[in-house]
């Protein structure tokens, strides 16, 4: 019995050696190695995301006891969107880094027709320990700030008429050569691990056809 398990254990691990010393064993661990490279590549350096809420101010469909103005003006339809944007590097990103207003400065930019009749840097979402503004430029809002640190974040809320406007924050800077909409980690880990797990296994399955099931054939 102990030696037909210690020849069982034998043949497991020769075939398991025999799998990865394999030309498809050797790209699994190749596409393995070239994945976790360009991952910490990649997260080494600041990276720039950017994600948007949006909500009814107020709606002249309620019934409300309220009102709002702004900058005297009565509005009885406002929407606000709040934009984030946040440092998903490793690294931090200096406002001295950033390209200059006139070439591809960090900015939410404006959709033609949004209707903007405020804007402010939202201190209640902002880190605390960043000092940040707002400054408008040719109809966009520039982000201008001292340090964006790893997982720092800097937030304005836009009071807008039109309820369609989609706020989109763009530019540039050491490092950064552009500016993405987030995807949450759990769906970037999700898709990143279930497309690697189909592709190794499609791969293991080519190669218990080529050498298995083959030879079984053959020996037929």
């Amino acid at each position: 019995m102990k030696n037909s398990l210690h020849k069982d254990w034998k043949a497991f691990l020769k075939a398991l050696w025999n799998f990865w010393t394999s030309p498809t064993g050797a790209f699994i661990l190749a596409i393995s190695g070239i994945a976790v490279g360009y991952y910490i590549f990649y997260i080494s350096r600041p990276i720039l995301k950017y994600h948007t809420e949006k909500a009814t101010f107020i709606s002249s469909l309620n019934d409300n006891d309220y009102k709002v103005s702004v900058h005297g003006k009565e509005y009885e339809d406002l929407y606000m969107t709040r934009v984030y944007l946040n440092n998903k590097g490793a690294a931090a990103l200096s406002g001295n880094d950033v390209s200059k207003i006139g070439h591809d400065p960090i900015r939410i930019t404006t959709p033609a027709g949004a209707k903007v009749v405020h804007y402010t840097l939202d201190e209640t979402e902002t880190t605390e320990a960043i000092s940040a503004k707002l400054e408008e430029a040719d109809g966009d809002l520039v982000i201008k700030f001292d340090i964006l640190n790893p997982d720092y974040q800097i937030a304005a809320s836009i009071l807008h008429e039109n309820p369609n406007a989609e706020f989109e924050v763009k530019g540039s800077a050491l490092n950064v050569n552009q500016i993405t909409r987030e995807i949450s980690d759990r769906q970037l880990k999700f898709w990143g691990l279930w497309s690697l797990g189909i592709l190794y296994l499609i791969l293991v399955i080519i190669y218990i056809y080529h050498h298995w099931y083959q030879k079984r054939r053959k020996k037929r």
